[in-house]
């Protein structure tokens, strides 16, 4: 193959450099947006359904990528093994409109599965008659409450939830999907409680030919999304499904563009209204010096009955782990609803132990350890301490425990994990200075 290219006059090469920023997007729950965040995003959303006010077919607005997943595209994968990975560029592809409107935003998550979920509903955020708008002065229906189908010839979305208590055997479904083998099992899995969300929402929602328009819909997709880049990541070695690149149109992608989610510029931020903080963690990210972890108390639930205990391997992984200051081990107890540094590690509630070994005093100059934020096309090596993923291997244990309990006819409900920190000589440690993220169980 041949290729000849003519200079245009006055040009010494073909193509002009571009710039082109490490900037990611950091996608944050819709719990723990901030006032500005939230009128951000309002105005955002505002603004491309403004061009759509003005020309319907604009690709740049709403009601343009609304359209793509329903009528009149009729694109969305559903029910194919497509699903999973056909959305995550579909949110990328309305995210970037919205930071074309207002730089930084972003389509912030909503977790169903949390308990606030399950007391509360909806957000308010999507509920909220007005918002004042600061482009006009003026108070005026809030965006994300509902937006016209001008380009179906249709009114406005509304909804019809059910009870919030009506979410609750959700969150057993998410956890069956993230404990999934292989991509097929898993997308399979994430949709049965995703189409259960749009079928409790109502309206729109519960139908494929309009939900996009309805502006929960993206935050339920981003959640839906977090679930898949969590799944990523707790399988690494996860072999990316052979899809046919036409099951990506109306997007010109291959499975090899979007399977690494690290790679499209955007990562999640755990949700800080979650179960973990309840429990005693920490309130994000850098926070390891302030905040500290409580021992004894449950800081996650796992579905454990849902596993078949032939399994080969399991491990716990602690993500988003800063290496401690200090030396110390961390005793892992599940289905317990407390525990202390006297709780046998003979027992079936013991899952093992993971010391650590702390980093000690700085051996810098004032400023050494404290981490800079860095570009991601930085070369230098990672800050020490930089978050970390750490593993526990708890197979023998946790086959011990499953079987305990099927063998005694125990409830099946989720199984609290416990963690106690105990420094060198068996003493605990009732704060410590460890910050995590998120804490996986990881079966294969």
């Amino acid at each position: 193959m041949a290729v000849l290219t003519a200079v245009a006059p006055e040009r010494t090469t073909f193509i002009a450099p571009t710039t082109v920023s490490g900037t990611k997007t950091i996608r944050k729950s819709v719990y723990a947006l901030s006032a500005q965040e939230i009128e951000n995003y309002r105005l955002a959303v505002y603004r491309i359904a403004q061009i759509s006010a003005q020309s319907v077919q604009d690709n740049r607005g709403y009601q343009y990528v609304a359209g793509i997943h329903g009528l009149p595209g009729r694109y969305c994968a559903h029910h194919v093994p497509a699903f999973a990975i056909w959305h995550r560029p579909y949110v990328q592809g309305y995210e970037q409109r919205l930071q074309d409107a207002v730089p930084e935003t972003f389509v912030p998550y909503w977790d169903w599965t949390t308990h606030r979920a399950e007391r509360e509903g909806i957000p308010a955020i999507f509920t909220d008659a007005t918002w004042n708008n600061p482009d006009t002065g003026k108070t005026e229906p809030n965006p994300l409450l509902s937006q016209p189908m001008t380009l179906v010839n249709r009114g406005a979305t509304a909804r019809s939830p059910q009870p919030p208590a009506d979410l609750v055997p959700l969150r057993d479904l998410v956890h069956t999907a993230l404990l999934a083998p292989d991509y097929g099992s898993f997308t399979a899995d994430l949709e049965n409680p995703h189409d259960s969300l749009h079928v409790w929402t109502g309206g729109q929602m519960s139908q494929v030919a309009f939900a996009a328009y309805d502006p929960l819909f993206w935050s339920h997709h981003s959640f839906i999304e977090y679930v898949f880049c969590q799944w990523q990541d707790s399988h690494t070695d996860a072999v990316p499904p052979v899809i046919d690149p036409r099951d990506f149109a109306p997007f010109s992608v291959t499975i090899d563009d979007v399977w690494n989610y690290r790679k499209l510029g955007y990562s999640y931020l755990p949700d800080n209204a979650s179960d973990l903080q309840v429990a005693g963690m920490p309130a994000g990210p850098g926070a390891a010096a302030s905040n500290k972890l409580r021992s004894g108390i449950p800081v996650a639930n796992f579905p454990l009955h849902t596993i078949d205990p032939e399994f080969s391997r399991a491990e716990l992984r602690f993500d988003g782990l800063t290496p401690p200051e200090d030396s110390f081990a961390v005793r892992v107890f599940a289905d317990l609803d407390k525990a202390s540094a006297s709780t046998a590690v003979d027992d079936h509630h013991y899952l093992g132990t993971r010391y650590f070994f702390g980093h000690g005093e700085c051996g810098g100059a004032p400023g050494h350890c404290d981490p800079i934020p860095r570009d991601i096309y930085d070369l230098r090596p990672s800050h020490h301490y930089a978050p970390v993923q750490v593993r526990l291997d708890i197979t023998r244990r946790l086959k011990d425990l499953i079987r305990h309990k099927r063998a005694g006819g125990e409830a099946s409900d989720d199984a609290p994990i416990v963690l106690v920190v105990v420094d060198r000589e068996g003493n605990e440690i009732l704060e410590s200075d460890l910050y995590f993220e998120g804490l996986s169980v990881v079966i294969r």
